[in-house]
């Protein structure tokens, strides 16, 4: 099942149509509650429509990466597809932004969306296209989105075809399964790893993360003599890797 999501029902009027599922989640973290509702299962496919903050009025963007500002969290939409269509990165925010930098676009509800689904799909399952509807200050109205995201139906039309047909599958995991233990750490922190390993997966940097892990252990840091000196390992990954 495709299930489309989108914050606004001025964005989900224009989509009617589409194959799949159509659901409005609203803004912010009323989304977890609503995505909670669908009983997802592990080969269903979501695709998240949407406006954003951003420099670009009325341009569309495949995310790419999704950052939590309000828990520092990253989540990495595997985008298998061809679809010619630009990639960006964005960041939700808790509340309204009224300032957005360049090479940056800002929603209310991605990350809510993917805490939730990404727990259960795999990443390449999920899909977001966000359409940049202000910079922080000049807001639409409703009538004014309805009609930009259906200057957009061509796009979103291609990505819910294509989403479709792509049956391509890979594995998101490549460590030995010892290494959260050598590592001592905690459930968070092994989720952490998770995610550490999808990064890895998406931007082809699993042999760096080995050749990390394999010097830990020359140095004699590996295994972890507590869940303290497994912090510390993790947090110099994420150094080294971003």
């Amino acid at each position: 099942m495709l299930y489309i999501l989108t914050a606004l029902k001025c964005e989900a009027s224009v989509l009617n149509g589409l194959p799949g599922e159509l659901k409005v989640t609203g803004v912010g973290s009323r989304a977890r509650d609503i995505v909670d509702a669908l009983d997802l299962k592990p080969y269903d496919k979501v695709l998240n429509v949407g406006i954003c903050a951003g420099k670009n009025k009325g341009r569309g963007y495949l995310i790419n990466q999704v950052i939590s500002m309000e828990t520092g969290k990253r989540y990495y939409p595997d985008i298998l597809f061809e679809s010619g269509i630009e990639e960006m990165p964005l960041t939700t925010s808790p509340g309204i932004v009224h300032e957005v930098d360049d090479g940056m676009l800002v929603d209310m509800e991605s990350a809510f969306i993917c805490e939730k689904v990404m727990k259960t799909m795999r990443p390449s399952d999920v899909t977001f296209y966000k359409v940049v509807s202000d910079s922080g200050v000049d807001f639409m109205s409703a009538g004014e989105v309805s009609e930009m995201l259906r200057d957009h139906l061509p796009e979103i039309k291609k990505i819910a075809r294509l989403m479709l047909e792509n049956n391509e599958s890979r594995s998101y995991s490549f460590l030995p399964e010892d290494t959260a233990d050598k590592m001592s750490l905690t459930w968070y922190m092994r989720n952490e790893l998770k995610d550490i390993e999808h990064y890895c997966v998406v931007a082809g940097k699993e042999k760096e993360l080995t050749a990390l892990l394999g010097k830990m252990e020359e140095e004699g840091r590996l295994p972890a003599k507590d869940k303290k000196a497994g912090r510390e390992a993790l947090n110099e990954i994420y150094s080294y890797l971003r």
